[in-house]
């Protein structure tokens, strides 16, 4: 088996409303390590339903430890060009990527595929039995991004190994 990892994505949103928008995200990069930052959010971007409390976040770290979106659109892109990226809820990520890209007139150079496309021959329940088990072993939620993400790479190799 090789050394390189598929490479995997998660964004934490401020809800899951149509108005959402990216505030945490976390990406695996090359060598299998992981990237997280905090966006922060342009003033525009507005969502009644926000719920930052639930990201155990308050606004004012959103500006005082976020990077502007701009920046974290351009890392993204920089990081994973050319790449098929892959993540649990594709829709919702794939929306707030074409969210973030759409804010600076951009395109995002890389692609963004549902996990379950790894395992074709396998079905989605199994494969989410192995992500539970593997967050209950590690004591990992799979509610924040960068835990997300490395439950991912684990529950690929768990998966690839049987």
């Amino acid at each position: 088996m090789s050394d390189t990892l598929p490479r995997f994505i998660a964004i934490e949103g401020s809800s899951y409303s149509d108005q959402s928008f990216p505030v945490i995200a976390a990406w695996s990069l090359a060598n299998n390590d992981i990237k997280d930052v905090i966006i922060t959010p342009e003033e525009n971007w507005e969502d009644e339903d926000a719920r930052l409390s639930d990201l155990n976040i308050e606004e004012y770290q959103l500006t005082q430890m976020g990077h502007p979106a701009w920046e974290i659109l351009r890392e993204l892109n920089n990081d994973l060009e050319g790449e098929t990226v892959y993540c649990t809820n594709a829709p919702i990520i794939e929306r707030w990527l074409e969210f973030m890209a759409s804010a600076f007139n951009d395109e995002l150079n890389f692609e963004i595929e549902s996990v379950y496309e790894l395992f074709p021959d396998r079905v989605p329940e199994e494969f989410d039995d192995q992500l539970r088990e593997c967050a209950d072993l590690l004591l990992m939620s799979q509610d924040k991004s960068d835990e997300q993400v490395r439950l991912l790479q684990e529950t690929w190799i768990r998966l690839n190994q049987q």
